[in-house]
């Protein structure tokens, strides 16, 4: 098997916020050339396939301002720091949709869109939850679906899902009720 891998030889920082940053590396190549890679640096984030006892995935609706529409997507965030990742996925899902899941665990896990970003997604099936109090940030509005998974797995074909976490998120819903992934 041949060596693919890039050695950093420079980084320069571009820009730090307060949830990403921005860095330039200089990379040598396996042929020995260099070359610039812009890389998205991002904490990570989880998201959260909550599926009632009816089948029906718990999604929300939001605006999102980069692609200047309104999305149908799983519930999602980033960790606090330190927090771990089961704690994250049952806070968020409380908070964006008033749901508490009893029941939390890993199911998968992906990067986003490793050619320019590092961010991780980590997939948490949530279930045996409550319907309890909704909280959410001062800058979120969302409105809360329930649609059974089979109709999901329709809008999908359709392609009436549009955000990528939502759609892994959707058919791993679906392999867990065909019970193809415990």
């Amino acid at each position: 098997m041949s060596d693919l891998g890039e050695k950093r030889i420079k980084t320069k920082r571009l820009y730090k916020g307060t949830l990403i940053g921005l860095r330039r590396d200089t990379v040598e190549l396996p042929n020995g050339k260099t070359s610039t890679r812009e890389i998205v640096e991002h904490p990570g984030a989880v998201a959260v396939v909550a599926i009632t006892k009816e089948d029906e995935l718990v999604l929300i609706r939001q605006f999102r301002t980069p692609t200047k529409e309104i999305l149908l997507e799983v519930p999602a965030g980033v960790p606090k720091k330190g927090e771990a990742g089961e704690v994250c996925a049952a806070r968020e899902l409380q908070e964006e949709t008033g749901f508490h899941a009893k029941k939390v665990k890993k199911v998968w896990e992906g990067f986003a869109s490793p050619g320019y970003s590092d961010e991780l997604i980590r997939f948490y099936l949530a279930q045996d939850m409550v319907k309890i109090k909704q909280n959410l940030d001062e800058d979120e509005f969302v409105e809360v679906n329930l649609i059974d998974v089979e109709t999901c797995m329709d809008l999908l074909k359709l392609g009436k899902i549009r955000d990528n976490k939502t759609m892994i998120g959707i058919m791993i819903a679906d392999l867990y009720l065909k019970g193809e992934l415990k």
